[in-house]
């Protein structure tokens, strides 16, 4: 009995400590007078969205939308973490872009030691993401992702070939524009030219060990995370994607003179070349970051061209048109003169924006010039990009799907930082020239010689998967799909 008493008096004093630590951390804000939501205990300002009754953008929309114009940031907290929200778009260009070198990190877990493939450019900070930053900024120069754009549209008419000369067919469009991605990054982040099954299998079961619990604490304890070898992904896949590189890296040594056609041969010919395994942790970085919001920006771009017909045959025209002026080759010129496809590529990325955030932490104190308003060193910081994409205030009808609003004329009366699908400053996305690239070349594919519709099985109003932070449908979206010859 006695050994009873005491076990329970030390699991309520176990209890009352961590409620205390809570509200030690929930006072966060309150402590330093600054605004913010009254956060509901252990869940903060995320209640629903880690059971999944609501998607993170709902949340930092609806934070946004209730304090924008109060101040130029607000405390915010995902659990019982705080974070600074960030209302203001010229705090958002100050943190991106002005005072960049004041918010060089984000503060995501990596443990390259034990985990090899962590090691890319999206998760490292401090020195190692500097020296590798700099080291990459040569691997996507414009001219490297010119040159290797022959290859991207090899694969895409390879791609085109698959959709079939069926007259008309329901197709799975999340299906159809995965098995395209897939091929690129198969064959131009990791060097592979034969079947890729078993890629994009290891693509799909990556994040199979993922929780979101452990994946918290490792972020809320890297070093008890590091100390106890917490991995990120799944031991199978990571071992296949590093065996891939490593291998193809071997072959690629064995030739000699062999066409531009990679991103494995512009790190192994960099002036000071990575070893092979951070080479695989950088072709890895294709796969983590890149894969899943450009599968579902291409079908929800096709999904709002199929409810918008008048929309989907100008870009066919424009299509067609440039490649016609071309002897049916596309080239990085013809890419430039596929205007009226942009936008709509931009208005996609707007409405249905991949990240619903931009994540920084700052490594300096920065006082916000011509105010009282401080973040201070160590405060993780939260650009809701979703919900600026979303501001009545900048695009009149936001949930409306407008192309014309990436006009030229339009886009000069909008404020800068009012469209950030790929950030900006330092930590912008640096393969964004090449994302871009492979989006239209894809859309070019695509709709060249068919047109889609929406069928029986197409989901109207379109939901979002509220279990996912990247945002993705909620049900794969199917379209009819007609073949349209020229």
């Amino acid at each position: 009995m006695d050994l009873l008493h005491r076990a329970l008096i030390t699991a309520l004093g176990a209890l009352s400590l961590v409620y205390a630590l809570v509200k030690i951390s929930l006072g966060y804000w309150k402590r330093r007078g600054i605004l913010h939501e009254k956060p509901k205990l252990f869940w903060g300002n995320i209640k629903g969205v880690v059971g999944g009754k609501r998607h993170m953008q709902d949340a930092l929309q609806f934070i946004y939308t209730e304090y924008k114009g109060r101040a130029p940031f607000v405390g915010f907290f995902a659990c019982i973490k705080p974070f600074v929200l960030v209302l203001d778009l010229k705090l958002v260009r100050h943190i991106l872009v002005t005072h960049a070198g004041h918010f060089t990190t984000r503060g995501l877990y990596s443990n390259d030691s034990s985990e090899p493939l962590s090691g890319n450019l999206l998760q490292l900070d401090g020195h190692k993401w500097r020296a590798l930053h700099a080291q990459s900024l040569g691997v996507f120069s414009p001219a490297n992702i010119n040159k290797l754009l022959p290859r991207l549209v090899q694969i895409s008419r390879g791609f085109q070939s698959c959709l079939g000369k069926d007259r008309l067919q329901t197709l799975n469009i999340n299906e159809l524009v995965d098995s395209y991605n897939v091929d690129v990054v198969a064959s131009m982040a990791f060097g592979l030219s034969v079947d890729h099954t078993d890629f994009r299998r290891f693509t799909q079961s990556y994040w199979d060990n993922f929780s979101l619990w452990r994946a918290y604490l490792a972020l809320e304890f890297p070093l008890l995370a590091r100390l106890l070898k917490y991995k990120s992904y799944a031991k199978a896949a990571t071992g296949y994607f590093q065996k891939v590189v490593l291998s193809q890296l071997q072959e690629q040594r064995k030739r000699d003179r062999q066409p531009l056609q990679t991103f494995l041969q512009l790190y192994s010919n960099m002036d000071q070349p990575l070893d092979d395994v951070q080479i695989a942790a950088q072709a890895f970085g294709f796969v983590l970051a890149g894969l899943v919001p450009l599968n579902a920006t291409l079908s929800f771009c096709l999904y709002e061209l199929a409810r918008q017909p008048e929309l989907q045959d100008r870009v066919r025209a424009e299509i067609r048109k440039t490649l016609e002026q071309r002897s049916g080759q596309l080239t990085a010129e013809g890419l430039k003169e596929l205007l009226y496809t942009k936008q709509v590529l931009n208005e996609t990325l707007r409405l249905h924006t991949p990240y619903p955030f931009l994540l920084r932490r700052a490594t300096k104190e920065f006082e916000l010039p011509g105010s009282v308003f401080v973040i201070a060193r160590g405060n993780n910081v939260l650009i809701p990009t979703a919900a600026i994409h979303r501001d009545s205030a900048i695009y009149e009808e936001p949930l409306r799907f407008d192309p014309n609003r990436f006009d030229a004329e339009a886009k000069l009366a909008r404020p800068e930082m009012s469209f950030l699908p790929y950030g900006d400053g330092l930590r912008g996305c640096i393969a964004a020239q090449f994302v871009e690239q492979e989006l239209l070349v894809g859309l070019v594919a695509l709709l060249q010689n068919h047109r889609y519709s929406p069928c029986a099985k197409t989901v109207i109003p379109l939901e979002y998967d509220n279990s996912r932070l990247v945002l993705t449908p909620k049900t794969d979206i199917h379209l009819s799909v007609e073949r349209v010859d020229n």
